[in-house]
């Protein structure tokens, strides 16, 4: 006999959801002026105050193949006539239950199959159930007027306060909530409701205006309280600053802080669970296994230093851990809301220009420049579970804060991945914006045309996280130049507008990018390990290193739209060239056959559009 394991898909197999939606939302209100405040320099208030109440109630409906039932099936299938292969084959004990072949020709034909017969398939389909209710209510007053009298025109002050009551009430039935379908995850749901209290003002000084080197000055400044159910009370303030020395200068400044409470799911999803394919680290990859002896050859082993380490760190060997080579396997993960997180803050300010050229009148030009810097403090995140094994095991200082979220069991097979939210202690940022438009009315053959470019650029200085582990010890990490994170972005637009017509001509980029500057391969073969891609001169090759970078990334498109009274009408091509995204090696960088994941670039290739939109009265 040889062990087998068959790997099948079924027609409509959790891959077909029902969904309905029906959403109700009422809003009455009333809005007038408050002649009574009218008195002094006083003037010209108003007000506005309105009742709102939203309800969304969703069902939803997936089926599937129960695991139970398929494996309670298999286990107790067997011979009508103990030993006689050609008797009837039946299973369970007189409680309705059908045997499963899981190898009829029907489940092989083609990439999705299906079961022998009509009653294998009843027997083991089921239906997951989800009804989720989600009711809001909200009420607001808001008044502003004009308070006295400055230089440059007329001070204003706005007051307000909000109510808000948020709920949900996401029921599984129990399919969904012991999580009964084969390879699919639990869900418990999620129930709460919580209120929000909020009161605010703003002021407006308009210091001076249309004087000598002030132009415009303008100082603009606002405060918010809330008060969360479970979060306590919080300030946050903003304040803005408009100078304009010239008419065609304008210099602006902000500083300001933010506060956000946990939302419903962060707080009251309930226990999920599931299972999920994850690579381990740990365990010996196949071609670190010698082909003759089956051992572990340290020689063969491409794995970088720092997960061996870690993986050591953590209470695996991974010179000795093996599962033949196979490094993927199925493990539990847990996620779920939770009372204890923290709420998010951050403080900012900014500083930039706009320029608009003065001394030309054939054409215009603006020119714009903020630089900005951000600090949040207890960001909210909900890590994946690669997320948590790449960031412990990957983690070049060997102290990532995940790892305490991975459980092995006494063989040392990962167990359990709890994947609940998490507070990320602080992120800092820095940057800079730069953008450029340039308008030219022109004639080309004698006819009116319009040029228009656009060039909005980033260039990020810093972007850094930070994690504070128990014993109050920071882990930082600097992302700025990696896959995800570069340090120039932008978007070039080149626009010419003819009668009802309209092309364009568009640029991203995206600049060079390089693995952690840490983790960077020096140049090797795999006789000494540093790389596994090439055999060095000791085997006849050259020396190389793991491709963990990509050069600068550009994809063009264009379009072209005919703009009418009543239909709008265009088409184009997104990545005109096919420009191929980047590869890389997967060992060094986080990738979908080889292509970096989640970095901007494009995986699609060419593509063909048509839009069409038609307008009525």
């Amino acid at each position: 006999p040889t062990l087998t394991q068959p790997i099948v898909s079924v027609r409509n197999d959790r891959t077909v959801a029902d969904v309905s939606v029906d959403q109700v939302r009422l809003v009455t209100g009333v809005r007038g002026d408050m002649p009574f405040m009218n008195f002094g320099s006083v003037e010209d208030w108003s007000f506005d105050l309105y009742l709102m109440r939203s309800e969304s109630n969703g069902e939803s409906a997936r089926g599937g193949v129960r695991d139970d039932r398929l494996s309670y099936s298999i286990a107790t299938s067997r011979f009508s006539v103990p030993g006689d292969p050609t008797s009837e084959v039946i299973c369970g004990d007189n409680d309705g239950c059908v045997p499963i072949n899981m190898f009829a020709p029907s489940l092989y034909q083609g990439l999705v199959g299906e079961f022998e017969t009509q009653a294998q398939r009843d027997y083991v389909w089921d239906s997951r159930d989800f009804d989720t209710e989600i009711i809001q209510t909200l009420g607001q007053f808001y008044m502003n007027g004009e308070i006295f009298s400055l230089p440059g025109g007329e001070a204003l002050l706005g007051l307000g306060l909000e109510y808000r009551d948020d709920e949900i009430n996401s029921m599984p039935d129990d399919i969904a909530r012991d999580g009964l379908f084969f390879g699919f995850f639990s869900d418990q749901g999620a129930v709460g409701d919580k209120w929000t209290k909020e009161y605010f003002g703003e002021l407006e000084l308009p210091l001076l205006a249309g004087v000598t080197a002030f132009r415009e000055l303008t100082v603009n400044v606002s405060s918010r309280h809330t008060e969360d159910e479970f979060y306590g009370k919080a300030w946050t303030y903003s304040g803005k600053m408009a100078w304009r020395p010239v008419d065609s200068l304008l210099l602006r400044g902000t500083v300001g802080t933010s506060y956000r409470a946990p939302n419903l799911r962060e707080n009251f999803l309930l226990g999920t669970t599931g299972f999920n394919n994850y690579f381990d680290p740990c365990l010996i990859p196949d071609e670190a296994l010698n082909p003759l002896t089956g051992g572990y050859d340290p020689t063969l082993d491409d794995r970088e230093p720092e997960v061996l380490a870690n993986c050591l760190a953590n209470g695996v060997d991974p010179t000795t851990f093996e599962n033949g080579g196979n490094n993927i396997y199925s493990v539990e993960t847990k996620a779920g809301g939770a009372l204890d997180l923290n709420e998010e803050e951050s403080e900012s300010w900014s500083a930039g220009f706009t320029w608009e050229q003065p001394y030309f009148t054939s054409f215009d030009m603006v020119l714009g420049a903020t630089y900005y810097e951000i600090d949040i403090s207890n960001e909210i995140i909900d890590p994946s579970g690669q997320f948590i094994i790449n960031d412990c095991y990957n983690d070049l200082q060997g102290d990532s804060p995940f790892c305490s979220r991975i459980r092995r069991d006494g063989d040392g097979f990962l167990d359990l991945l709890d994947r609940g939210f998490i507070n990320r202690d602080a992120i800092q940022a820095r940057g800079v914006d730069l953008n450029m438009r340039i308008d030219y009315p022109t004639q080309i053959f004698g006819r009116a045309v319009d040029l228009q470019a656009d060039f909005a650029f980033n260039r990020a200085l810093q972007l850094e996280t930070v994690f504070i582990d128990d014993e109050g010890t920071a882990s930082r990490d600097e992302l700025v130049g990696e896959f995800a994170f570069p340090e120039w972005k932008g978007r070039m637009s080149f626009r010419a507008d003819y009668e009802d017509w309209r092309v364009t001509w568009s640029t991203r980029y995206i600049s060079s990018v390089e693995q952690d500057e840490e983790g960077i391969d020096e140049f090797g073969n795999i006789v000494d390990g540093l790389s596994d891609t090439c055999g060095g001169p000791d085997l006849g090759d050259v020396n190389c290193r793991d491709v963990g970078y990509a050069e600068n990334y550009f994809v063009n498109d264009m379009s072209l739209y005919y703009y009418g009274d009543v239909w709008t009408l265009g088409g184009g091509i997104r990545n005109v060239f096919n420009q191929e995204p980047p590869t890389v090696d997967s060992n060094e960088v986080f990738a979908f056959n080889n292509v970096p994941f989640g970095a901007g670039y494009d995986f699609l290739g060419r593509q063909v559009f048509l839009n069409a939109v038609w307008r009525w009265d």
